[in-house]
């Protein structure tokens, strides 16, 4: 007999078995019921029944995703059944049918959460179509459900009062304030790899000045990375409640990073940057990811506030005497946001961005730093100057707009100021080599 140790036998795998959804029909004719049966049996979990009463009694028991219903029945017609499935789940999808449609029917199916009208005689391809549209709206539907069951639970967790008035009030603006400045960075660094491209295409080797022009964009796209990091953990600290101590960045420096990183930023088109920086260097009391987020979100709105080329301007001041904030108050051309809460202690500076745009309408001036709100219809996600509000308010700032129709806008920002450290912002990526201005 042989000695050998029998192998062991590893058991198949179980077949992991998906639910279908349901599909329940509902009409008084056999023919119909029985021909929507066959159609779908392969992809739905498909329940057939003859009255309006069975089907409201099924729904009630059991999960249904969707339903095609019969408009004119024995009993409870088509729309009293639509009324009362959608107040037992007003996330099932219904498709009516009809052999005698009118226009009123069908709006009044619309207007009950329909999300399609089909008249009799069908035929397979366009019943089909209807049904494949009506699962992926609910899919959909239950995606926007599970999640904002998630963000309500969130919610539920975030119950610090500071934290709840620093989301401004939404729960997900974090998040999307996280995105929304990550854009700015991912966006140069698209732009330099478009223009490594451009180089690298048209050179067999790489050698000389276009080796080291090569190097210098790698060097920056690494410190744009850096810069995204930087964002992240800075949105991370605001989550978790860390403190870190208190930041500064050179304000010349931010300057000069402002303008490398808008050097190939697509809203330039022919337009230019140019930057007038402080006589005498000075230390803004905010971290150098924060203080270039808000000049880039504000120089890219400059640049796309008008459609034809113009010269924005970055400009920086500082004051070594308190600002007269009691003669600053909000007109038809003018808005401050930050008034009762800035630390109006010298030293300040004031950082200025300044177009040649059209100027801001009464009517948008008066809305322009509300979260979500946009005039960009394609682009915009109405984010930019509610973090930038958020972030100067938060390191104890004041944030001014002065606008006149026909002759343009200037953003002003005024942060607290102490004189430069050697010690810089631990939490800030490496500065930017400085680059020729544009």
């Amino acid at each position: 007999m042989s000695t050998d140790t029998v192998p062991a036998i590893t058991p198949a795998p179980t077949p992991l078995v998906v639910a279908l959804p349901t599909l329940l029909i509902v009409d008084d004719e056999e023919g119909p019921r029985h021909s929507l049966r066959m159609v779908f049996r392969q992809d739905f979990n498909v329940q057939a029944v003859d009255t309006g009463d069975k089907a409201l009694e099924y729904a009630r028991t059991h999960p249904v995703q969707l339903a095609i219903l019969d408009i004119r029945m024995a009993g409870k017609t088509g729309i009293d059944v639509l009324r009362g499935l959608k107040a037992i789940d007003p996330h099932i999808e219904i498709i009516m049918l009809t052999a005698y449609e009118t226009i009123e029917t069908a709006r009044q199916a619309l207007r009950l959460g329909a999300c399609d009208y089909l008249s009799k005689p069908f035929d397979l391809a366009t019943i089909r179509e209807a049904v494949s549209r009506a699962l992926h709206l609910r899919r959909i539907s239950e995606t926007v459900s599970s999640t904002s069951k998630r963000l309500k639970a969130l919610n539920e967790q975030l119950n610090d009062t500071t934290l709840k008035e620093e989301m401004a009030r939404t729960t997900t603006e974090i998040y999307a304030g996280a995105l929304h400045d990550i854009n700015n960075p991912l966006t140069v660094i698209l732009g330099y790899v478009e223009l490594l491209k451009h180089r690298l295409d048209g050179i067999g080797s790489l050698s000389g000045a276009n080796l080291e022009a090569v190097r210098a964009d790698v060097e920056l796209l690494s410190k744009q990375v850096g810069t995204c990091s930087a964002i992240t953990r800075r949105y991370l600290r605001f989550v978790n409640k860390r403190t870190s101590f208190a930041p500064e960045v050179s304000v010349n420096q931010v300057l000069d990073d402002v303008q490398t990183l808008m050097r190939n930023h697509p809203s330039l088109r022919g337009s230019k940057l140019a930057i007038k920086h402080l006589d005498i260097d000075t230390a803004g009391q905010i971290g150098g990811t924060e203080l270039i987020q808000i000049l880039l979100n504000l120089t890219v709105n400059a640049f796309q506030s008008s459609s034809n080329p113009q010269t924005v301007w970055i400009t920086a001041e500082r004051y070594d005497q308190p600002i007269p904030i009691e003669t600053f108050k909000d007109t038809a051309e003018e808005r401050f946001i930050g008034l009762e809460s800035i630390a109006n202690i010298a030293p300040l500076v004031a950082l200025s961005v300044i177009d040649q745009g059209p100027g801001i309408p009464r009517d948008v001036l008066s809305r322009i730093f509300e979260p979500y709100f946009t005039t960009k219809e394609q682009t915009g996600t109405g984010l930019g100057l509610a973090i930038v509000c958020r972030l100067v308010k938060h390191h104890h700032g004041l944030t001014q707009v002065k606008t006149k129709l026909g002759e343009g806008t200037r953003f002003t920002i005024y942060l607290p100021a102490k004189e430069p450290s050697t010690s810089g912002d631990p939490f800030q990526p490496n500065p930017i080599s400085n680059m020729s201005a544009q």
